[in-house]
This record gives structure tokens, C-alpha cells and sequence, in this order.
């Protein structure tokens, strides 16, 4: 069942994953970024049931543990020591920064994830085939790469499972040669594949003219009410940040945790920017509740 959220045009998701991604990249914070990961999760949770992100469960939690400790392994600056481990100095302020990035990149990877579930090739197709059909293609093609690699890396293992080849049982050597056979497969399926797209759209013309859509989308008023109302909090925020609101300066000096009036403000802003999908789920059910 579509969301509310996944029946806007087009352009209004577009406008917001991107405005998302680059508010979670620029706002180093870290009441700024634990905030957004709740939000992000609710957002998958809200989409489909955390079923993509389950599937990345894995490679979140291992991502988010490596970057928190490899920052401080290589970096000792910092005024305030945590402890030492054979002279090498462990600080807070390595520890912070690791974890603040760690934060952006899993919920940047939890953004896709969400957006691999509303928009839709032909959505994105829709906003560019026209002005930029080849910037289309490569577009789509790179955000739907990792996905379907994955895809077809499992569709590969349970072939070769079945002719009792596995990389989970064996000896090493056994394991890392049926391990290269899987990248063999895949990169060989992956290709002929890329070559039968390229035939296909060559066969059909594409980027020869003016190119139909598949599906129409058209804006209506509460498309237009939307993205006015991301573009505003958006620009808000973007030109705060410019003046130094809703980040945490970690070098040379660490500076307090505490907000001021306008990093509050930023703060606001920022949670109804990413929570415009949860905003919309709520304004319906309340909606539907005042009519019933």
C-alpha cells in the first residue's frame, strides 16, 4: 500500500532525499545526528517495515564500529585524554568525531535505503529524461547498483549452494577459491547483462529525441505546498549553517555541547525537514479521523 508521503510527484521526493543527505553530511552535530538517525528509522519503519533495512543491518552496525574506532587509532589530538594504550593517546574529541561521522554515513545509507522504496526509476526517468537523459541513466543506474549487486550476489549463492558449493564451510583455501568463483559469476552475469541493456536502448533509440514518459506526473497544489515548504526550511538552515549554527567545532577546541536560541531554532527546523514524511503520515491519519 503506497504512503502518502510516496504519492507526491516526483520532484517533492527528489527535493527532499537531496536536501536530507546534504543536511545530514554538513550538520556535524551530535544531538543534530542522533536525532536524525530516530528520524530516518522511523521513516524506514513508516515505509516498509524496516524490511531494506534489515537487510543492511549488518554492514550498518560494523560501519558504525569501525569508523567510531579508527579514528581514534590514528588521530591523538584532542585536550582531553581517555586513556592510553601503549603511548598512544585515546581522546574524546577523536572519539566524538568519529562517532558524529559515523552517524552521517549510516543515515545517509538509511536514506537510500528508503529511497529505493519510493522513488521509482520511472520517477526519476520522469524528472530528468528530458533535460538530461544520459545524466538519467547513469543516475539510476549508479543508485540501484549496490541493491542489485546484492540481489544477484544471493540468487548466485543459492545456485551454488545447491551443487554444494559454500563460502561459510571448508577449509580456508576451499572458501576463498569458491569466493572468487562467486565474483567470477557475478561480474560475468553483471556484464552480459549491461551489454543487453545497451543494445536494447540503442535498438530503441534512446536519446535520439524528444522522449515520452511512461508515467505522467503532474503538480497539484499540495505538491506545490511542499516544496515551498522544504525549499524554506532548507534555505533556512543551509544559510545558518554558512554562519556557523548546528555544527560542533571539535579542533582545535572542543566546544560545549549546549545549544543557543538560534542552534535551537536550526534544531526545529532541521527535525521538520527530515520529518516531513512522518508529517505527512500523521496529518493524513488526523485528517481521516476528523472526517470518520
Amino acid at each position: 500500500m503506497k504512503t502518502r508521503f510516496d504519492r507526491f510527484h516526483p520532484l517533492v521526493t527528489f527535493l527532499y532525499y537531496a536536501g536530507a543527505v546534504s543536511l545530514l553530511i554538513l550538520m556535524l552535530h551530535p544531538i543534530f545526528l542522533a536525532l536524525a538517525a530516530s528520524i530516518v528509522f522511523f521513516i524506514n519503519l513508516l515505509h516498509d517495515r524496516l524490511l531494506g533495512l534489515r537487510r543492511w543491518s549488518w554492514f550498518l552496525l560494523t560501519t558504525f564500529l569501525l569508523m567510531l574506532i579508527m579514528n581514534p587509532l590514528f588521530n591523538e589530538r584532542g585536550r582531553y585524554l581517555l586513556f592510553e594504550i601503549n603511548q598512544h593517546r585515546v581522546t574524546a574529541e577523536a572519539v566524538i568525531y568519529g562517532g558524529m561521522n559515523a552517524l552521517s554515513i549510516i543515515g545517509i545509507i538509511s536514506l537510500f535505503v528508503s529511497y529505493n522504496v519510493i522513488m521509482t526509476p520511472n520517477k526519476l526517468l520522469f524528472l530528468f529524461s528530458k533535460l538530461l537523459p544520459q545524466f538519467a541513466v547513469l543516475l539510476m543506474l549508479t543508485l540501484r547498483f549496490i541493491p542489485l549487486m546484492r540481489r544477484r550476489l544471493d540468487e548466485i549463492s543459492t545456485v551454488q549452494r545447491s551443487k554444494g558449493l559454500s563460502i561459510s564451510h571448508g577449509s580456508f583455501s576451499s572458501r576463498a577459491k569458491t569466493g572468487m568463483l562467486y565474483i567470477q559469476t557475478l561480474l560475468t552475469f553483471s556484464l552480459e547483462e549491461a551489454i543487453q541493456t545497451a543494445d536494447s536502448m540503442k535498438a530503441r533509440g534512446y536519446g535520439q529525441g524528444p522522449r515520452s514518459s511512461y508515467e505522467y506526473y503532474k503538480m497539484n497544489q499540495s505538491d506545490r505546498i511542499a516544496c515551498f515548504y522544504l525549499l524554506c526550511l532548507i534555505v533556512f538552515i543551509l544559510l545558518e549553517r554558512i554562519l556557523g549554527y548546528g555544527v560542533l567545532t571539535i579542533y582545535p577546541v572542543m566546544e560545549i555541547w549546549g545549544l543557543s536560541s538560534m542552534d535551537t531554532a536550526v534544531l526545529i527546523c532541521y527535525i521538520m525537514f527530515l520529518s516531513f514524511p512522518l508529517i505527512v503520515e500523521a496529518g493524513g491519519m488526523f485528517r481521516w479521523r476528523l472526517l470518520n
